[in-house]
């Protein structure tokens, strides 16, 4: 794969989350009310992004750039489902606290939620595009040196790690 290929599907990768950003926000305005029938991914690994990182992407593993963004991907993640959770929760009042005033407190936390929601997905895309930089910093042969294995082939250098014969 060239360089030029490979910053091609991290941008990619990123207009996929970026596109999976915007549906959350619409689900969030209440534009799209059942997540399971759209089949809108919750978990990490299912989102276009997710499949990605950790599908075709993981070639890139050894970068610390690449690993920076497991992260803040799992954590919006996390914050979307405590944010639907408590969007799709049944208000019942309590004892002492009115329907009302839980309903207030439900949406001041919701909203803390979704502040933290957009800053993870700045952290994101920052993260990414500081991949994007030093892959395209990368000489060629770096670029090729990330499908090399790390693990000698049975037969090269020292294959006695497989062979052990018992004493």
């Amino acid at each position: 794969m060239t360089k030029r290929e490979i910053v091609i599907q991290i941008r990619s990768a990123k207009y996929a989350h970026i596109r999976w950003k915007s549906f959350v926000q619409m689900a969030l305005r209440g534009v799209l009310t059942d997540v399971k029938k759209t089949g809108f991914p919750i978990v990490q690994t299912e989102c276009e992004f997710g499949q990605w990182y950790y599908g075709e992407g993981m070639f890139l593993l050894s970068l610390p750039n690449f690993q920076a963004l497991e992260k803040p991907h799992a954590t919006l993640h996390e914050i979307y489902i405590q944010i639907y959770t408590l969007q799709k929760a049944k208000l019942q009042g309590g004892f002492f606290s009115s329907k009302k005033s839980m309903l207030e407190s439900r949406k001041g936390e919701i909203n803390k939620l979704i502040t933290s929601f957009n800053d993870y997905s700045k952290i994101l895309l920052e993260r990414i595009r500081q991949l994007e930089i030093e892959i395209i910093k990368m000489s060629h042969a770096d670029v090729k040196g990330l499908y090399k294995m790390e693990m000698p082939l049975l037969g090269e250098k020292d294959d006695s790690i497989f062979f052990r014969q018992e004493e």
